[in-house]
């Protein structure tokens, strides 16, 4: 049997969302490899060996090196906080494995831009900007290339959580601004900024502001202790494009009531509007009340179909590590929609300008 084994770096939840994704492709799309759980590398390997042989993995440590020199893996997967990736993508390189790596790329634009030159452009590699593979940003891609409502003149994006609004949340690495570089703009921020990119293009300029409103937190310690947090809970940008394309993108972790990832998109013939947390299909509004027929990408055979959906969440990683194996087997569809670290690295310097230049107005 030809398999692509997985070494798997993480057991958080996204971790898993990896882990299903990778279980579930063989049963539902034929494909030229077989994915194989190889090594889960954990920081808690005792307690979680069992559950993990129940996963599939033939190994479980929690040294990475120990888990790249363990025959049979041939990729990775990295799910661990942002600060750790630059090490583990390395160590990955060393071993000639091909990487998919969570975003951000690093915790910040300097470390990612020190890595990039380490990771030689023949190993196969994608960040997860699963975004990308949802089949509603596959339809308005599709749809704005075809030109149906005319030239881009504003595109407004809201990227809307809720889960940091209480401070009996306690601190964790996502708070921790050495670990995570950022709040809501890296979480989140990062997938709003890569779909404007992948929509419409390059930016020409952005400017923003970003706020911490809950300023500090349970240790989780079991005390009653309280740590600073420094990382922001809401960010608002404006921005434009090089072709001309202006708008806002608003960021929350603290929308409580309000979870969205909402898309406006208007143009000179009507406009475009979703929200990603549900739908699979944008609703197009023409001026001229005519609804054309609306092309369907032939990219949306990367996802489950109907009967076999798992979600829109789960589906855009299935997608996305489904577009990852065909690539490592050769398979040259859809390139341009593969997102790269060279990618993650665009869009963490916009970041990085974002944070620095609200930091200076902080400062005035």
């Amino acid at each position: 049997m030809n398999t692509l084994g997985f070494t798997i770096v993480g057991f958080g939840n996204i971790a898993k969302t990896h882990m299903t994704a990778l279980r579930t492709l063989p049963i539902i799309k034929q494909l030229p490899v077989t994915p194989v759980l190889n090594t889960l590398v954990t920081r808690r390997p005792e307690q979680t060996l069992e559950q993990a042989r129940q996963i599939g993995f033939a190994h479980v440590t929690s040294s990475l090196e120990e888990a790249l020199q363990y025959n049979g893996t041939e990729a990775i997967s990295i799910c661990t906080p942002n600060a750790l990736h630059a090490e583990q993508v390395r160590l990955a390189v060393q071993y000639n494995q091909a990487i998919y790596c969570e975003k951000p790329v690093t915790e910040s634009a300097a470390s990612t831009a020190q890595l990039l030159p380490d990771v030689p452009s023949t190993l196969t590699q994608q960040l997860a900007f699963v975004y990308r593979y949802h089949p509603a940003v596959m339809r308005i891609k599709a749809w704005l290339n075809e030109g149906i409502i005319g030239d881009v003149l504003q595109c407004r994006l809201a990227y809307l959580r809720s889960g940091y609004l209480s401070d009996v949340r306690p601190y964790s690495w996502r708070v921790n601004d050495s670990l995570s570089g950022g709040g809501a703009i890296i979480d989140l921020g990062v997938h709003a900024l890569d779909l404007l990119r992948h929509w419409f293009g390059e930016l020409k300029s952005i400017e923003g502001s970003t706020e911490t409103f809950i300023k500090s937190r349970r240790a989780g310690n079991g005390k009653d202790e309280r740590v600073a947090v420094n990382v922001d809970d809401w960010a608002m940008m404006n921005y434009e494009t090089v072709q001309g394309v202006q708008g806002i993108v608003e960021v929350s972790r603290i929308a409580y009531g309000d979870d969205a990832f909402r898309v406006h998109i208007i143009g000179t013939k009507g406009s475009i509007t979703c929200n990603l947390e549900s739908d699979k299909k944008p609703q197009l509004h023409l001026i001229n009340g005519r609804h054309e027929s609306a092309p369907e990408p032939v990219s949306l055979s990367l996802l489950p179909d109907e009967k076999t959906t798992m979600g829109i969440f789960q589906d855009s990683h299935f997608a996305s590590l489904h577009h990852f194996i065909l690539r490592h087997n050769g398979d040259q569809r859809w390139n341009e929609l593969a997102p790269t670290l060279e990618d993650g690295l665009v869009v963490e310097r916009l970041v990085a300008h974002v944070i620095q230049s609200s930091e200076a107005r902080e400062q005035r």
